[in-house]
């Protein structure tokens, strides 16, 4: 059961931090949606900061992973889909970030928080 702990705890302040600095330049985050082609770029690109501070929080605390870790696992799945593949492919070290990502994120869903979290679920 540490096990999960670490694992959440972990993934959580990866999105946490991540989250954080592009609160820090959200201009950022727009332009790269911008010129990916999202539509109302600015809306989308705070979609994505909130979810991933916000996610990321409730992970690393524990609150409610079996529905928290979903959203974020969602997030890297279309970063993996619309920016690694197209421009580093699916063997890059970016891409197996991301994949591990998902594959952590849902390890978290399915199994649990691990000791020390707010909630079991």
């Amino acid at each position: 059961m540490l096990g999960h702990t670490l694992l959440r705890v972990t993934i959580g302040l990866l999105f946490v931090v991540s989250g954080i600095r592009k609160i820090m330049n959200p201009d950022a985050v727009t332009g790269m949606l911008g010129n990916l082609g999202f539509p109302i770029a600015p809306f989308f690109a705070w979609i994505l900061i909130l979810s991933e501070a916000i996610f990321g929080a409730l992970i690393l605390v524990g609150y409610k992973v079996k529905y928290t870790a979903w959203p974020i696992a969602f997030v890297l799945l279309i970063a993996e889909i619309l920016v690694v593949i197209p421009n580093g492919g699916i063997g890059s070290s970016n891409s197996f970030f991301h994949l591990i990502g998902i594959a952590g994120l849902i390890t978290i869903a399915l199994t649990g928080p691990g000791k020390w979290a707010l909630t079991r679920k």
